[in-house]
């Protein structure tokens, strides 16, 4: 019942959002709290994944009101598709109904927009290795590194799902820009999965050095505490017999 309710909600959002195109300049600091969820629920992705599209192809073009008309129809085929995999618990009709979007798109930047839809619903069933191909069809048809590197996050997430830590680990050193806080606290938490301290600790100081007033510092150190580590303490000695 309680995540019906906050599928509906943001339901609502999105709706009000299709109102109000304009509104999407804002939309950066969603993006971030998005990412920073990690796994967030499919309707949350499409806020948004509709908010960088927003960003990458100019919010002005979307006051046009045969594309307005265009997105709003591809928002219910989208909310269709949703509902027919959490509702009607349909994964091969809600997947088969992505897979026609993403064939009737006129372009690569849409593609890239549904591959990435379709990977967080088969991230939600846990589908991750359908996810990994679904994130790898956004790689390839994105059009800006905003897209590439959201697509590059979400596969790394299916990578960690699958037991690919190291692969995961240097997919996420890749990213940059609004994403890369966030690529770096994962990368700690896999370094911390791995009882590898020392890239941890080196991650962290990476991410407080580029981004001191970051919320994601404090995330990560919380992560390296709950593992014992001290960070503004005593560093630990270094065994001179092992060097």
């Amino acid at each position: 019942m309680a995540k019906t309710k906050r599928r509906t909600k943001i339901d609502k959002e999105i709706a009000r959002e299709l109102k109000q195109p304009d509104e999407f300049v804002t939309t950066m600091g969603q993006l971030q709290e998005w990412a920073n969820n990690h796994r967030p629920a499919v309707i949350t992705g499409l806020v948004a994944i509709f908010a960088v599209v927003a960003l990458a192809n100019g919010v002005a073009s979307y006051a046009k009101g045969r594309a307005e008309q265009h997105r709003a129809e591809e928002y219910q085929a989208l909310k269709g598709a949703s509902q027919t995999l959490f509702d009607a618990k349909d994964k091969t009709a809600a997947i088969a109904k992505m897979d026609a979007l993403i064939e009737k798109a006129s372009n690569r930047g849409d593609r890239s927009r549904l591959y990435l839809t379709k990977g967080e619903m088969l991230m939600e069933v846990e589908d991750y290795a359908a996810a990994a191909e679904a994130f790898e069809g956004a790689l390839a048809h994105a059009r800006n590194d905003l897209v590439r590197n959201l697509a590059a996050t979400g596969l790394a997430s299916a990578e960690i799902a699958q037991g690919k830590g190291a692969e995961a680990s240097k997919r996420l050193a890749g990213i940059d820009g609004v994403l890369a806080e966030v690529a770096r606290v994962e990368q700690i938490r896999l370094a911390l999965a791995q009882h590898n301290e020392g890239e941890a600790r080196a991650l962290f100081n990476q991410l407080e050095g580029d981004s001191p007033d970051s919320p994601t510092v404090a995330t990560a150190r919380q992560l390296l505490e709950s593992h014992g580590i001290v960070l503004d303490g005593p560093q630990p000695a270094v065994d001179a017999a092992a060097g």
